[in-house]
């Protein structure tokens, strides 16, 4: 296999104030060091941060929704949900697993969104329109809730062996019996926010909240379903 040197880069991952600098070569050629770069469709971070994702996410997104905007202005708004649902909500939701926001912050800047495509699909452009009951109306549910949803089936995959991710020395029971899809885990004690933000440390927290009966569910769909519910309440 040949690379390229110049489209190869080295991205440094750490949270040193004065890390060590080296010098990588390839063919001949100093590889650029960066500080982000694309990966896989998601942006990684050399301080753990995932607000460049996030807003790389955002403004793809906001390209898209103003695109439908333009061509489908006049359509149904089942046309304009359906194009919502296909071409802008999977920008915000592809890979959360690995860079769903921790922060206010971020949270709010993805939830803008689906706010503007909640009045560009019912054509209810007045600020005096609530854009709590435009969601209503439409029945979304928030990004945030779908990426819990994402984060908990996923981890119900990977504890039912469904995904091939290792996780020895991650879902330590809290007590030496054989582990049982009841029981929780020990969770992960972080002292830096990037870690704390990251899939296994946050996910664990959510799954030892989940009623036994619904962590106990062996079939996937049966277990999401039961999930949405219960984050529901």
């Amino acid at each position: 296999m040949t690379f390229n040197p110049s489209k190869c880069h080295v991205l440094r991952t750490t949270l040193k104030t004065k890390p060590h600098i080296f010098t990588y070569r390839l063919s001949g050629h100093n590889l650029a060091p960066v500080t982000s770069h694309p990966y896989l469709g998601v942006t990684l971070d050399s301080k753990l941060n995932w607000s460049p994702h996030i807003d790389n996410v955002a403004a793809k997104a906001t390209r898209s929704l103003n695109f439908l905007s333009r061509n489908l202005y006049n359509c149904p708004s089942h046309v304009k949900e359906a194009a919502y649902k296909i071409y802008v909500r999977p920008q915000l939701e592809y890979a959360s697993q690995v860079w769903s926001p921790h922060t206010a912050t971020g949270k709010r800047k993805l939830e803008n969104i689906q706010s503007r495509a909640g009045r560009f699909v019912t054509g209810r452009f007045r600020r005096t329109e609530s854009i709590t009951n435009i969601i209503s109306t439409l029945n979304w549910d928030s990004l945030e809730h779908r990426r819990n949803i994402a984060d908990l089936t996923t981890c119900h995959k990977i504890i039912h062996n469904q995904l091939e991710i290792p996780t020895q020395g991650i879902f330590t029971p809290h007590n030496s019996d054989t582990r049982s899809n009841t029981q929780p885990f020990q969770n992960i004690v972080c002292r830096v926010d990037a870690v704390r933000g990251a899939y296994f440390p946050r996910t664990i927290g959510k799954w030892n909240k989940l009623p036994p009966d619904i962590a106990g569910l062996g079939n996937a769909d049966a277990f999401k379903r039961a999930v949405s519910t219960w984050l529901h309440q």
